[in-house]
């Protein structure tokens, strides 16, 4: 059936499957929703999640799961994707593999989405492995950086055959220029959905 954005054409009709979207939303903003909707297009037989993390295992984040939660529903209301709180209710660091075994109980297929910075550091991910094994990793492009992609295959060898690159536009909008330009009074317009920029103004502003 051949490649339909970077993706085996096949992979795009898989029953009872289920497509991923994790991070720490930390803020949720345009960029996320524009990746979720054109992800969420190809895989259009598939349910979608939006995870946020409770505990993220790479990261500090000062911004409690509940604000970041709320504000993830906000943020993605108009565009009728789910957002789930699983990992918060699962308890603990927020470790991919956990999540997927609880949606392994009930979907036969899991697909999880990262963006590609995702690539520089995925095999100290914890038990990657058998994330990998259970998964097809669906990376979606910041820079579409050739040797981030080739690192991570020498790192993973043949497991690097569960991760698929898709061939979508480049979205370069990320959190961390949200909260520099709310440190510094900048606007945040055209950025984040218009109903959210009251909330983040009072979120991020003071910190």
């Amino acid at each position: 059936m051949g490649i339909q954005f970077g993706l085996p054409a096949e992979l795009l009709n898989i029953k009872n499957s289920l497509v991923i979207f994790g991070g720490s939303f930390n803020p949720p903003h345009n960029g996320h929703i524009i990746i979720a909707q054109m992800v969420k297009e190809l895989f259009e037989k598939s349910d979608f999640h939006i995870v946020p993390s409770s505990i993220p295992p790479h990261k500090e984040v000062e911004v409690p799961f509940g604000i970041r939660y709320e504000l993830t529903k906000i943020a993605f209301k108009k565009t009728g994707l789910f957002v789930s709180d699983v990992e918060n209710k699962l308890g603990g660091v927020s470790y991919a593999i956990n999540t997927v075994n609880h949606y392994k109980k009930t979907f036969d297929n899991i697909f999880f989405l990262v963006g590609e910075d995702a690539l520089l550091t995925i095999e100290k991910w914890y038990k990657y492995e058998e994330l990998l094994n259970k998964v097809k990793m669906i990376v979606y492009p910041r820079y579409k950086n050739l040797e981030v992609i080739k690192r991570a295959e020498n790192a993973l060898g043949e497991l690097s055959s569960s991760i698929y690159i898709l061939d979508l536009p480049l979205i370069q909008i990320s959190s961390t220029l949200i909260r520099e330009r709310l440190k510094k009074k900048l606007s945040i317009y055209g950025f984040v959905p218009d109903e959210l920029i009251p909330y983040l103004e009072e979120v991020y502003g003071a910190r």
